[in-house]
């Protein structure tokens, strides 16, 4: 009787304190080539709703703008919310990490979301454009993002794919008119090769 006694008492703490933990839900990120959240496409994290996760895609080219923001919700224990940070890093042709910090969007007791609502509703939360803000340049990348929320109390809740983070690779291609300056100027060369060299 009293191991019955015993174990249901540690279960009932056991749940006591998973029940209090901050948690991180319904978590996604956008991409977008045309500025935030614009034609944007949305991507599962943690979340659900959407046709296709981060985990795996093949974002595509971009040559000029390719902005990076998210959504997450967050439960934060009844405390309150310090912060809910989007983190990235990029590697590949050129390396470059960042985060993008999360506005409140709204709550639904007892939980907030925050970020940039995947409804429309909320447009106007951080974003960064990655191309732009890191000057990437011509060639091949990989983009981990990661997502963390902090509550008031100093607890934080991490969505990071189990420690993987979420991971995509995309493209950045020429844009055509430096395209056509490279040939421009190869002709021009060659051209005064010629004239100079006979």
């Amino acid at each position: 009787m009293n191991k019955k006694l015993i174990f249901a008492a540690s279960l009932s703490i056991l749940f006591a304190v998973s029940a209090s933990a901050s948690t991180i839900f319904n978590g996604y990120a956008y991409l977008s080539d045309t500025s935030p959240n614009v034609d944007a496409t949305w991507y599962n994290l943690n979340g659900t709703a959407q046709s296709q996760s981060l985990n795996g895609a093949d974002l595509g080219e971009f040559e000029s703008n390719l902005w990076l923001g998210g959504q997450t919700g967050f439960w934060a224990e009844g405390t309150g919310v310090d912060y809910i940070k989007m983190f990235y890093s990029i590697t590949g042709a050129d390396t470059a990490s960042g985060e993008i910090s999360y506005a409140f969007q709204s709550y639904s007791a007892p939980n907030d979301q925050q970020g940039t609502d995947v409804n429309g509703a909320n447009v106007t939360d951080l974003s960064v454009d990655l191309i732009t803000a890191h000057s990437l340049g011509v060639g091949s990348y990989n983009l981990a993002v990661w997502v963390e929320g902090k509550a008031n109390n100093g607890n934080s809740a991490w969505d990071s794919n189990g420690g993987s983070n979420y991971n995509a690779t995309f493209e950045v291609i020429p844009e055509p008119a430096t395209i056509g300056l490279t040939v421009l100027v190869g002709a021009g060369a060659l051209f005064i090769r010629r004239v100079f060299m006979v």
